[in-house]
């Protein structure tokens, strides 16, 4: 078999068509359907289901997806490590990031690394948890910056996210420099459709009575802007700059870790460790300077 089978056998799975993953690489139909039967004949088995509405993986087919995967990642990581020693910065990385880490964070934090690895192609997953956890196993991508990761990942701490009342600017408690969940219990909750923020509320005594429970977190701002209710979110989850929204600190405070994730750390590639270097850095930088602004 070869690396170029390989990649068709996961373009092919992924477009859910042999057309669809032609047009995707740039090969003809036939070269893909082919590549495909040539691999099948030379594995003795069938890794495809085919039906008139497009093709799915077999059982057998979804164990040899994730083998080429890991072959493809080694292969990568092989090319990038001998990149590293003619002292070029190049490859690929795949990251995968909670929405709310995506909106936030990543836009800084992917900048500064551009600039420092002008060459290095970047592909950004946006998910939840689970979908995360699932792309990290199978080696969709290469990191993940998540919360609760599955225990068979490996991770690294990144930041301490913590989880804010938010209420209209004219509201009565919009002065307080604290907020306990009894100050506010009784009011009308708008809460986000994430179990996540639920389960640490929950795990910490808190049950808000939802009025609404809502999606989008723009959609949530926007009602406590109109004075329709108000809702605990994590700090990350916030613009930087909302109009007529006071956040508010909890109290006491609760927070979520943010982890970097991998599968392995002794086998991710060259790339992927100087991005969680990087990634520690930056928060770093970013505390210091909460800091220095605090003291001002």
């Amino acid at each position: 078999m070869t690396l170029a089978q390989l990649q068709v056998l996961i373009a092919a799975a992924k477009a859910g068509s042999f057309t669809r993953a032609a047009e995707d690489i740039g090969f003809t139909q036939s070269a893909v359907s082919q590549m495909i039967s040539s691999l099948e004949k030379e594995l003795g088995v069938s890794l495809f289901h085919r039906s008139r509405s497009g093709i799915t993986p077999t059982s057998i087919g979804e164990r040899m997806l994730q083998h080429a995967r890991d072959i493809l990642q080694i292969t990568a990581c092989m090319t990038q490590e001998a990149a590293s020693a003619r002292n070029l910065d190049t490859g690929t990385l795949r990251i995968a990031a909670l929405n709310s880490v995506a909106s936030r964070l990543l836009p800084g934090l992917l900048g500064d690394f551009r600039k420092r690895y002008p060459s290095v192609e970047i592909i950004l997953f946006e998910g939840k948890n689970d979908e995360i956890d699932n792309w990290i196993a199978s080696s969709v991508v290469d990191i993940g910056i998540t919360v609760h990761p599955d225990s068979d990942l490996q991770t690294l701490p990144l930041i301490q996210d913590l989880m804010m009342v938010i209420l209209p600017e004219s509201h009565p408690l919009c002065q307080e420099p604290l907020l306990s969940f009894s100050q506010i219990e009784e009011r009308c909750f708008i809460m986000p459709r994430d179990a996540c923020v639920k389960n640490m509320l929950h795990n910490n005594g808190i049950y808000p009575k939802s009025t609404f429970e809502v999606g989008d977190i723009s959609t949530i701002l926007t009602m406590v802007q109109e004075y329709i209710g108000v809702s605990i979110l994590p700090e990350l989850y916030i613009p930087q700059t909302i109009p007529k929204i006071v956040a508010i600190p909890l109290d006491p405070p609760i927070t979520r870790q943010l982890v970097l994730a991998v599968r392995n750390w002794q086998a991710i590639s060259p790339v992927t460790a100087e991005f969680a270097v990087h990634c520690q850095k930056y928060i770093s930088s970013l505390e210091k300077k909460a800091v220095r602004s605090s003291q001002t």
